[in-house]
């Protein structure tokens, strides 16, 4: 989430960089769920003790997915929805992705979600790949990583990026860039 806003801020302050013929260089329009959201989550939803537990990725995952979002999150959701008519990736943008001295990139889950016209329906997937990435924070391979690198998971933070996939329909199919 903070690479996203420094390359905007480039992308503002240096305007050459669209003036080739044919080349526009942007940021995709993007919503960052930041880390309060997923701790009014976690904490709302009484999922630490599953979380940290050695319960296999499935059941962590299902307690993930049967508990609810903010209810606030709806409105922008719908928001987000009259501005992207694309599918939207779902990604991960946690404290420890942020370090400048661990790679944690790609540790966590990300989620492509279609482009569906029923506005409920997205919301429901929408929710659906939020919770998943957040769940991600605590399948084994992460915790084993958290180990490996001397962190401590406890101490995590996620913050989500929902982000419209720029590309092209052709006929029913859509094609990223």
């Amino acid at each position: 989430g903070r690479g996203l806003a420094f390359l905007d801020n480039i992308i503002k302050r240096h305007p050459e960089m669209n003036q080739l013929p044919g080349v526009q260089v942007s940021i995709p329009r993007t919503v960052v769920l930041c880390t309060d959201i997923f701790d009014e989550f976690m904490d709302k939803n009484n999922l630490y003790q599953i979380a940290l537990s050695d319960a296999p990725d499935d059941v962590i995952l299902s307690h993930f997915l049967h508990a609810q979002l903010p209810d606030s999150l709806i409105a922008d959701f719908f928001t987000f929805f009259d501005a992207v008519k694309s599918p939207i990736a779902v990604r991960s943008s946690s404290l420890l992705e942020d370090s400048h001295y661990q790679p944690f990139a790609g540790v966590y889950s990300t989620y492509m979600i279609p482009y569906v016209n029923d506005k409920y329906e997205r919301i429901e997937l929408l929710a659906y790949a939020v919770k998943a990435v957040y769940a991600s924070v605590y399948y084994q391979s992460s915790k084993d990583y958290m180990t490996a690198t001397s962190n401590v998971i406890d101490q995590e933070k996620m913050a989500v990026i929902l982000q419209e996939v720029v590309g092209e329909a052709h006929g029913d199919r859509f094609y990223p860039v």
